[in-house]
This record gives structure tokens, C-alpha cells and sequence, in this order.
């Protein structure tokens, strides 16, 4: 079974799952505010919680689920999308490099998140902790390959190693450290 077709197994199971947590205790929006508050950038976090609908009917753990689940779309979204269209049309060898690097730190951390959405599962929040810090620094070194060596470029997918390196990554986070203080 290649990688693609156990990631995509992994993340149906994973819609599987999070779909038990949703008649467990609601998440009221003054909790999601309260989660929200301790985000380096609170609209982002409150709208990722409420732009999806099952954010109101799950628990702070089912939270923490999905956020998790929403990174690993984010991961292989862009690897599908932007990634792949990246690595057929750049045609300089620097570029080709520096893609290659990024089509394989993304497939890195499309496993680990994946491993990161099983530990949070399992009421396992340190190893989930744990694991972000790898995961992230694998989108990190994505963006970081376009400013070491050679000429210094912008990454082509900046954006999106922001918002999962930094914006979803942290409110992973939050999420759990709420959880593990609660």
C-alpha cells in the first residue's frame, strides 16, 4: 500500500473517529473564546472553530481533534495542490531542489500529524505535544530551504507553512495545554 493510500485510510479513519465525539458534551462559545484568547492571532483560531460546525457539538477534547484533523487536510492540501504543481513547473535546479526538499519534509509531516491526531485520540497529550514540535519543524524546514544557501528566496508556499508551523500548530496546542491543565 503506497504512502498516499495509508495516509488516505488513515485520515478516514480519523473522520471516523472524530465523528463518535460528537454527542459528548458541547463546547459553548465562551469556552472556544476562552481557548481562542490564549491564540497569537484570535480571529483565526475563533473562526477555525466556528466556520466548522462540529466545533459546538464536541467536547475540548473533540476540539483538540479537530484541529489536528484540520492541519493534516491543511498538509495534504497543499502537498496535493501546490506542492505537486510546484514540482512539474519549476524547471531551474535550485528550484527543483528546493521543492523536492519541501515534497519531502510535507510527506514527513503528513505522518506525524497523523501520529499527532492518534495521540490526542488516546488522551495521550504529551506524546501529542511531543510530536508537534517534530511535525512543525518539519514544515519549518520547508520554509527555512529557501533562505539557506544559494539565493535567497521567498517559499512559494510560505503561507501555507505559516499557517500550519505556526497559526494551526499553536492552536494545537492551546487546546491540549487546556486539556492537561483542566
Amino acid at each position: 500500500m503506497s504512502f498516499y493510500n495509508k495516509f488516505f485510510a488513515s485520515l478516514v479513519f480519523s473522520l471516523v473517529v472524530t465523528s463518535l465525539f460528537f454527542t459528548h458534551s458541547n463546547a459553548n462559545s465562551a469556552l472556544i473564546t476562552n481557548i481562542c484568547n490564549g491564540a497569537d492571532d484570535f480571529q483565526y483560531c475563533h473562526n477555525l472553530f466556528f466556520l466548522d460546525p462540529r466545533s459546538v457539538t464536541v467536547d475540548v477534547h473533540g476540539l483538540a481533534l479537530i484541529t489536528v484533523q484540520t492541519t493534516i487536510i491543511k498538509i495534504q492540501d497543499t502537498f496535493d495542490t501546490k506542492i505537486s504543481d510546484l514540482v512539474r513547473n519549476i524547471t531551474d535546479p535550485v528550484g527543483k531542489h528546493r521543492i523536492g526538499v519541501c515534497q519531502s519534509h510535507y510527506t514527513d509531516a503528513a505522518t506525524k500529524y497523523t501520529n499527532i491526531f492518534q495521540s490526542t485520540d488516546k488522551k495521550a497529550y504529551q506524546d501529542a505535544i511531543d510530536g508537534l514540535r517534530i511535525g512543525s519543524y518539519d514544515v519549518v524546514n520547508c520554509q527555512n530551504v529557501y533562505r539557506r544557501k544559494d539565493l535567497i528566496a521567498e517559499s512559494p508556499i510560505s503561507a501555507e507553512n505559516i499557517e500550519i508551523a505556526i497559526k494551526l500548530t499553536r492552536v494545537i496546542l492551546i487546546v491540549i495545554e487546556y486539556l492537561i491543565r483542566n
